[in-house]
C-alpha cells in the first residue's frame, strides 16, 4: 500500500471520529436542554385581580397560574399601601364553585408595611375544580378586604 494511501484513510477515520464527537456533543446538549424545559411547570392558563383598599390609597392583588382547574401550580396576594398596613396578614385561598375552600395558605409581617407580595406553591391536586383564587387582608387582626380571581380555561 503506498503512503499516500494510508495518509488518505487516516484523514477520513480522523474526519468520521470528530463527526461522531461532534454529533454527540449536540445531541448532548439538545438533552440537557429538553431536561430543563420539561423540569419547569409550564402554566396552561393564568389569571389575576385586584381591588382598591384604604379609600383609594392602596391596592389588594391576588393571582394565579395553573395547569387545568384542578392542578395549580402557585397562588399569591399582595398589597401596596401610600399610607402602609400596620401588622399585615394575607390569607390566599383556593375554592370550588360552591365556595368550599380546597386550599389555602397565609402570610404576615411585623410593622407597618406598605407593599408585600406572597407566593405560595399548591402542593396537592385538588378534589374538585377550582372556581376561584381569593386573598384577603387583615391589619393588626382586623378584616380589611378581600380580592378575587376566577379560574378558567
Amino acid at each position: 500500500m503506498s503512503l499516500q494511501k494510508n495518509e488518505n484513510r487516516k484523514t477520513r477515520r480522523n474526519q468520521r471520529g470528530r463527526l461522531t464527537l461532534r454529533g454527540l456533543a449536540l445531541a448532548g446538549a439538545g438533552a440537557v436542554l429538553a431536561t430543563m424545559m420539561s423540569a419547569a411547570p409550564a402554566s396552561a392558563a393564568t389569571g389575576a385581580g385586584g381591588t382598591r383598599i384604604q379609600q383609594g390609597t392602596g391596592l389588594l392583588g391576588v393571582g394565579w397560574d395553573a395547569q387545568s382547574p384542578r392542578y395549580l401550580n402557585t397562588i399569591r396576594g399582595n398589597f401596596t399601601s401610600l399610607t402602609g398596613v400596620g401588622n399585615p396578614r394575607i390569607h390566599v385561598r383556593v375554592l370550588d364553585a360552591q365556595n368550599r375552600e380546597m386550599f389555602s395558605r397565609d402570610r404576615s409581617w411585623s410593622g407597618n408595611r406598605r407593599d408585600e407580595y406572597a407566593t405560595f406553591e399548591v402542593t396537592v391536586l385538588m378534589p374538585r375544580d377550582a372556581s376561584r383564587v381569593c386573598a384577603t387582608l387583615y391589619e393588626a387582626g382586623g378584616y380589611m378586604d378581600t380580592a378575587c380571581a376566577p379560574v378558567y380555561f
